[in-house]
């Protein structure tokens, strides 16, 4: 009795964490543009409907975050594409791949460009999977590999992740993804407890910890040493992402503080700018993000034309993953949202002129 009754106990507790007497739910949408609104769902009916990630664990937004961190994404394809070199004026080698479509490809003269994530790359899994799904679409996709994070390609100049040159002719829209637009309101949240947030930064860290030392015959050569005024047992010993850029980013960029480059580097900031139809996708449980970094996003939707803020309730922070009780689909929601928008985005475009 003993035995099934801690048994009891103890499945009662994981469905409770689990979440698994939630219930899928529709996205909410932020948008004060209607046209703009019929576009999306007009091409994009998945906005539609209720996402419904797997039902014993899909609920959960830390499982979703970890599996796609440590899984990405399941029985991920290796779509083959063209890796193009440049040689940027600081002496640094940008590479990005160009992948061609291989569906019926569309009259529009259309390229998705694709930022990942920091320390992501054209080969990460997640990456893979939607360029894939992009290409038998009818897509073309160009992807931007981070400087440093490619193991592949040697870095040539002391600097990693950063790029500042701009060509918005050229663009015609914007998709942003789990972006916590507000690195120093971001950064406040990621260093409690609360949801476990700053045991995702200690992880954050590490992650570009780890390519600093990977390069550090070219970071933390004695030229660089020097140059910048660095300490390589100071950089080593940091324990998360605002003391390693005390020690390092800022000191790379010419920053006299972290929350001077963190002003500089923040998305918000920079919102009233955008001229082009842009729509943000969030999770309301995303351990990374949380919901009220939103507000800004949120303010911006609500007083511009050709915005929107897609909210869904699960779906952790890059996760978004379908499926059936506990399998995964190979696709995920997000792969499937992403094309709709993109044909809808280029819809608007094309209407507008």
């Amino acid at each position: 009795m003993y035995v099934l009754a801690v048994v009891a106990v103890v499945l009662c507790l994981l469905f409770r964490v689990l979440n698994v007497n939630s219930q899928p739910q529709k996205p909410v949408i932020v948008c004060q543009d209607i046209s703009f609104l019929e576009t999306i769902f007009k091409l994009s009916p998945i906005f539609n409907d209720p996402y419904t990630p797997p039902r014993l664990w899909g609920f959960n937004g830390h499982v979703q975050t970890i599996l796609h961190s440590l899984l990405g994404r399941l029985r991920c394809p290796w779509p083959v594409g063209k890796r193009t070199f440049l040689s940027l004026e600081d002496g640094s080698t940008l590479t990005y791949d160009v992948y061609e479509p291989l569906g019926p490809c569309f009259d529009d003269n259309v390229t998705i460009a694709v930022c990942p994530g920091i320390a992501n790359t054209s080969e990460s899994v997640y990456i893979r999977t939607f360029v894939h799904y992009a290409q038998y679409h009818g897509y073309r996709c160009a992807v931007l590999n981070h400087l440093g994070a490619l193991s592949s390609v040697k870095l040539t100049s002391p600097r990693i992740f950063s790029y500042e040159r701009e060509h918005p002719v050229n663009l015609i829209s914007g998709v942003s993804v789990c972006q916590g637009y507000n690195a120093i309101e971001a950064t406040k949240w990621l260093l409690t407890w609360n949801n476990f947030r700053r045991l995702y930064f200690f992880v954050l860290t590490e992650a570009v910890k780890s390519i600093i030392l990977k390069h550090r015959y070219i970071l933390l050569n004695k030229d660089s040493m020097k140059k910048f005024n660095l300490n390589e047992r100071e950089i080593i010993s940091a324990a998360t992402l605002p003391e390693l850029d005390d020690v390092f980013t800022r000191k790379i960029y010419k920053f006299n503080s972290v929350d001077e480059m963190y002003i500089w580097s923040s998305s918000v900031n920079y919102l009233q700018n955008i001229k082009h139809p842009i729509v943000f996708i969030n999770s309301k449980d995303d351990p990374l993000v949380p919901e009220e970094l939103l507000d800004p996003v949120k303010n911006f939707c609500i007083s511009r034309d050709k915005t929107a803020l897609v909210l869904l309730s699960h779906g952790g922070h890059l996760g978004f993953y379908e499926g059936g009780l506990m399998s995964m689909n190979p696709v995920s929601w997000l792969d499937k949202a992403l094309i709709g928008l993109v044909s809808a985005l280029v819809l608007s475009q094309s209407t507008s002129k």
